[in-house]
C-alpha cells in the first residue's frame, strides 16, 4: 500500500506549494474510517482509495481532488456524514465527495435505465466540476482490475456499464493513460471467447512484432538523427480490444491484425511534427487514404497528433503516430493538462468544462426527450473519438460526430438555416438534407422560406442539438396549427366571421369563457378547442345561453352518428359556405371538411370508411381565407391594378407572392379574406375584367 510519505513525495514532485497537512489528515481519516472493512478479495478496504489516489497522482491532480479520492467511500460505506467532512476538510473537498457519492444512488430499474441514470448524474456532476468524473474513472479502473472475485453475471454487468459509461467519459476527457486498460479489461469480460482466441495468437505474433519493432526503430532513429536527435521513439503491439475493433471494421483476419506494429514518434517541439512525417514517409511507403491530421483538426478531447500507416516488411502494417512531447502529455493526461497546480490554477476546472464542446452536447442530450437506450447511443456518438470537420463557405471548421448530416451542419450554424433547409451543396455538388458529411467537405446550406421542418427530419440528424431544435420547432408549429383550428371552430360556432385570431384573444365572451372554465388565457382555450380536449358544447355552455343564442348557427351540419364530433375546415383548399364539400374522419384532428375538387380529397375519397356526410346549413353564413392565382401582363402598374381591384371589391389581401415572371406575362398568388362564396365569385369576375389580367382562378 502507498504510505502517506510516498504520496507526499510524489505530490511535491509536481506541486511544491501543495497543502500537505490537509492531505495527511485525509489519509489518516480514511484509514481509520475503513479500519475494520475488507474487500471481497480479503484485502483491507483502504487499499481501494489508495489505488484511486495512485492513478490520480499520475494525472498530477490537486490536493482537494486527492483528498476527495481518499474519502470518496466514507459517506457511502461508513457512518461518516457530509457535515463531518465539511467541518474537517472544508467545502471544496466535501462537494467533490458528495458528487461522487450521488452518482451511485440509483433506483431499481433495468440495466439500460441504470446505466443511463448513472451517466446523466455523472454529466450533471461534470458540469459543476470535472474532477468528479476523474475520481469516478480512477475508481472504476481499480474496480475493474479486481473484478475477478465477483460472480460472472455481476462481472458482465459491471463490464457493460464500464463500456457504456466510463469508456466514453475517459475518451471524452482524453485520458490516454487510463482508457486502453479500461477498454481491455471490459472487452476481456464481455467477449471472453474472442479475447482468448486473440490472446492465443499473441505468443507468436508479439515475438514477430518485437523483432520488427526493434528493426524499424533502429532505421527510424538513424533517419531522424541528423535533424531531430532528441526524438523519442516507442513501439508496442496491438491490444486485444484493438485487434477486435480492426478485425470487425476492416474484416482482416485476426492473425494478421495481431502482427500490426504501433509506433509513437515524439519530437521535442510542435513544429517538428510535419518535417518528421516527411522523413517517416521517405523511409517507408505510406498506405494511401490512411493519413489523419489531428493537429490541424484536433479531436473533441483536444488530442493532437499525425496518424499514418506504412507498408512494412513482408506485408505487415506499421501504424505510426507523430506528436510532440507536449502533445503526448495531453494525449496521456487529457484535460488535466489544461490547468496547472504547480503555480496555481491557470484555468479552473469549472471554467474549462464550459468550453468543452462534447460536454455541452451531452447536456443537450439530457434536455432532449430520449429513452434510456437513445440517450446511451447519443452519448456514445457524442464522445466517439472519430469526429468530422466540415468547412463553411467562410472557412470556419465545425466539429461534428461521424455520421452527421447536412441538417446537423445547418442546425450547428443557425436556426434559420435549420428551419428552412432545402438541401445544400457539398464541394459544389447538390445534395439533400440527409447527406452524410466528411472531414474537409466545403458545405453550403440552401434555404427556402416555403420549406419548414417535418417529423421525418428527425431521422436525418445525429446530434442532440439538432434533435432538440427540430423538436421545439415541431411542437411550436403543432401548437400554431391547433390554435388556428380552435379559432376556426370558435368563429364558426359563434358567428364571429370577421374576427382574426388576435381579435379573439381580446373578445370579452372568449375571455369570460376561459375564466369560467379555469383556463389561463384565450390562447390556451383555443389550443384545447383545436386539439379536441374542449368541446364546442362545453364552450358555448361556459359563454352562456343568451350569448350563444345571439351568434349565427354553425355553417355546417354533420349528418348521421358523427354530428356530435368536432370538425374544422381544411387549410389546403379552404372551403366556403356553398362549396361542394366532402368530409373525412381523422383520428388526430377530428372531422376535416374539404372541397370535393381538392386533390387531397380526391386521393382520400377511395376509402369509403373515412367519408363523413356533410352539408351546408347556410350558404351565406361563412366567409374566410381563399387562395387566388392571377396571371397578368408584364407591364408597369399591373400588380398595383390587381391589388386595387381586389380592395375595390372588398377583398382583404392577407398575403401575396410572385410565382414567376416572364418576358410578356407573370403570375402571382394572393391569400384573400372574403365574406362568402358569392363575394368571391364577384371578386373573380371583377379581376377578369381588368385589362392587365389574363386569368384569375381560385386554388
Amino acid at each position: 500500500m502507498l504510505t502517506v510519505d510516498e504520496i507526499v513525495a510524489r505530490v511535491l514532485a509536481y506541486n511544491p506549494e501543495a497543502d500537505l497537512d490537509l492531505l495527511a489528515r485525509a489519509y489518516r481519516f480514511a484509514e481509520v474510517a475503513h479500519i475494520d472493512q475488507r474487500r471481497r478479495s480479503g484485502e483491507p478496504y483502504f487499499t481501494h482509495p489508495l489505488a484511486v489516489v495512485e492513478t490520480l497522482l499520475g494525472l498530477e491532480l490537486d490536493i482537494p481532488t486527492l483528498c476527495a479520492a481518499l474519502l470518496h467511500d466514507t459517506v457511502e460505506d461508513t457512518p461518516t456524514s457530509l457535515n463531518e467532512l465539511a467541518h474537517a476538510f472544508g467545502e471544496e473537498v466535501t462537494t467533490l465527495v458528495d458528487g461522487v457519492t450521488k452518482v451511485e444512488l440509483l433506483a431499481e430499474a433495468t440495466p439500460s435505465e441504470r446505466r443511463a441514470s448513472n451517466l446523466r448524474k455523472i454529466v450533471e456532476a461534470m458540469v459543476g466540476d470535472l474532477r468528479v468524473a476523474l475520481i469516478k474513472v480512477a475508481d472504476r479502473l481499480h474496480n475493474m482490475r479486481t473484478l475477478g472475485v465477483m460472480r460472472p453475471e455481476k462481472q458482465a454487468r459491471i463490464a457493460a456499464e464500464t463500456r457504456d459509461i466510463y469508456l466514453p467519459i475517459a475518451m471524452g476527457l482524453g485520458l490516454g493513460s487510463i482508457y486502453p486498460e479500461l477498454a481491455e479489461l471490459s472487452y476481456a469480460i464481455l467477449h471472453q471467447e474472442e479475447y482468448d482466441e486473440i490472446r492465443a495468437c499473441f505468443d507468436y505474433a508479439h515475438e514477430r512484432v518485437r523483432e520488427r519493432g526493434e528493426s524499424f526503430v533502429a532505421e527510424l532513429k538513424e533517419k531522424l538523427a541528423p535533424r531531430f536527435p532528441e526524438t523519442r521513439i516507442d513501439y508496442r503491439p496491438c491490444l486485444a480490444h484493438e485487434v477486435a475493433r480492426i478485425h470487425r471494421t476492416l474484416g482482416e483476419p485476426i492473425e494478421r491484425v495481431a502482427h500490426i506494429l504501433r509506433v509513437t514518434v515524439a519530437p521535442p517541439h510542435d513544429d517538428d511534427c510535419y518535417p518528421v512525417l516527411g522523413l517517416v514517409h521517405a523511409l517507408r511507403h505510406p498506405v494511401l487514404g490512411r493519413f489523419k491530421d489531428y493537429i490541424a483538426t484536433p479531436r473533441s478531447n483536444h488530442y493532437r497528433a499525425l496518424h499514418t500507416r506504412l507498408r512494412g516488411i513482408r506485408g505487415c502494417t506499421i501504424r505510426v503516430r507523430i506528436l510532440s512531447e507536449s502533445m503526448d502529455q495531453v494525449a496521456q493526461r487529457g484535460v488535466t493538462c489544461r490547468w496547472s497546480y504547480k503555480r496555481g490554477a491557470d484555468e479552473r476546472p469549472a471554467d474549462f468544462a464550459r468550453r468543452m464542446h462534447w460536454l455541452h452536447e451531452l447536456q443537450e442530450a439530457q434536455m432532449a426527450t430520449l429513452t434510456s437506450d437513445e440517450f446511451l447511443e447519443m452519448a456514445r456518438d457524442t464522445l466517439a473519438a472519430d469526429r468530422i470537420h466540415p468547412v463553411t463557405p467562410r472557412g470556419d471548421v465545425l466539429n461534428l460526430p461521424r455520421g452527421a448530416t447536412l441538417l446537423d451542419f445547418a442546425c450547428a450554424i443557425h436556426t434559420d438555416l435549420a428551419y428552412h433547409c432545402a438541401g445544400g451543396r457539398v464541394d459544389g455538388r447538390r445534395v439533400g438534407r440527409d447527406h452524410i458529411l466528411a472531414t474537409g467537405d466545403l458545405v453550403e446550406v440552401l434555404t427556402d422560406e416555403q420549406v419548414t421542418p417535418a417529423p421525418s427530419w428527425l431521422t436525418h440528424v445525429r446530434t442532440p442539438h439538432a434533435r432538440r431544435l427540430l423538436r421545439e420547432q415541431l411542437r411550436a408549429r403543432k401548437r400554431e396549427r391547433t390554435i388556428a383550428i380552435g379559432s376556426d371552430r370558435l368563429r364558426s360556432a359563434l358567428g364571429m366571421h370577421d374576427a382574426t385570431g388576435k381579435d379573439l384573444a381580446a373578445h370579452p365572451e372568449a375571455q369570460a369563457a376561459a375564466r369560467r372554465l379555469g383556463i389561463a388565457n384565450v390562447e390556451t382555450l383555443l389550443a384545447r378547442l383545436g386539439s379536441g380536449r374542449l368541446s364546442i358544447k362545453r364552450l358555448i355552455a361556459a359563454i352562456g345561453e343568451e350569448v350563444a343564442g345571439e351568434g349565427a348557427p354553425p355553417a355546417c351540419i354533420l349528418l348521421g352518428e358523427a354530428n356530435s364530433r368536432l370538425y374544422h375546415l381544411a387549410h389546403c383548399c379552404r372551403p366556403l359556405a356553398g362549396d361542394d364539400v366532402i368530409a373525412f374522419l381523422s383520428q388526430r384532428d377530428g372531422i376535416i371538411v374539404h372541397r370535393r375538387a381538392c386533390h387531397h380529397a380526391v386521393r382520400r375519397a377511395v376509402d369509403v370508411e373515412e367519408v363523413v356526410p356533410v352539408q351546408w346549413q347556410s350558404e351565406t353564413a361563412l366567409g374566410g381565407r381563399v387562395g387566388v392565382v392571377v396571371e397578368m401582363r408584364n407591364e408597369p402598374g399591373a400588380l398595383a391594378a390587381v391589388c386595387g381591384r381586389i380592395g375595390e371589391y372588398g377583398g382583404n389581401i392577407l398575403r401575396s407572392r410572385t410565382l414567376g415572371v416572364g418576358r410578356r406575362f407573370g403570375s402571382a398568388h394572393f391569400d384573400i379574406e372574403v365574406r362568402n362564396l358569392n363575394h368571391l365569385h364577384h371578386l373573380l369576375d371583377a379581376l377578369r375584367t381588368e385589362t392587365v389580367v389574363v386569368s384569375a382562378e381560385r386554388v
